[in-house]
């Protein structure tokens, strides 16, 4: 049994340690990009800069991606009380990178990376009649270990040096595009940063700063894209551009002659 204890005491210590390090960057190995480069022409420039924002004033029909699968359920919520929406539809990473539902965000660093384009998830997008589509990414970093990590050679030590470092830097980033035109609605981004540098083997854990984290990243989340929908939906269309007068000297067109009355003979 004296041998069992000091065992006991560093599977503990052990157990404290798990997931130091960590990075959580879910599809890690899907690469996505607004337009691929080769496909961007001068054409894509123009349609760019001709695009106008279209947002329908009554109801929308509303596709969102995530490259986070772990929050689609919360997203599919905020996303379903935005003003004027109706419908929320997620398009699945099946149809996107070829991933089954199990194995999202579950690729390995030597996987060959995976292409999303944002003219692939606008189709997929039309292909399900929605309006606007919606591309959100989260993710967190923890180091785990703190420089005290070196006093920790021997066991009672581990146990009382606050060694570990639980802080958690997270992000969640969101573009709001038209289906029909391309058209950038907004980018929204937030970025939130909490935990201790320095904690004990007692302390809360980093994997629950992240939860606690993700929480609030959400609920700015919402209100950014409730105030982004609110002014689009607000929006008054572009008054229509009359046509440019005639250079001088230009022949005018003659005006037709007036009909004539009926019953009356036709001039000669």
């Amino acid at each position: 049994m004296r041998r069992l204890a000091p065992l006991a005491l560093c599977a503990l210590a052990l157990t404290a340690l798990e997931g130091c390090g960590a990075s959580y960057t879910p599809s890690r190995n899907t690469h996505f990009e607004m337009d691929r480069e080769a496909e961007i022409d001068d054409e894509d420039i123009r349609k760019a800069f001709e695009a106008r924002p279209q947002m329908p004033a009554g109801a929308i029909r509303l596709a969102y991606y995530t490259l986070d699968p772990d929050v689609a359920g919360d997203l599919e919520k905020v996303l379903g009380t935005l003003p004027g929406v109706t419908s929320v539809y997620r398009i699945p990473s099946l149809l996107v990178t070829g991933q089954r539902r199990l194995s999202e965000g579950n690729g390995y660093p030597y996987e060959p990376p995976r292409e999303v384009s944002l003219k692939k998830l606008r189709l997929l997008a039309a292909r399900a009649n929605t309006d606007v589509l919606v591309i959100v990414d989260h993710g967190y970093r923890s180091l785990g270990a703190n420089p005290l990590i070196a006093t920790t050679a021997l066991l009672l030590p581990v146990l009382f040096v606050p060694f570990i470092d639980t802080e958690v830097k997270g992000y969640v980033e969101a573009f709001v595009v038209d289906v029909r035109n391309g058209y950038l609605y907004g980018h929204l981004s937030e970025e939130d940063t909490r935990g201790e540098t320095y904690a004990t083997i007692y302390a809360k854990s980093a994997k629950e700063y992240a939860d606690e984290q993700w929480i609030d990243l959400r609920m700015s989340l919402q209100k950014q894209l409730v105030k982004l929908v609110e002014d689009e939906r607000a929006r008054k269309p572009a008054p229509s551009t009359p046509p440019p007068p005639p250079p001088p000297g230009a022949a005018v067109p003659l005006a037709a002659p007036p009909a004539a009355p009926p019953g009356a003979s036709p001039v000669p």
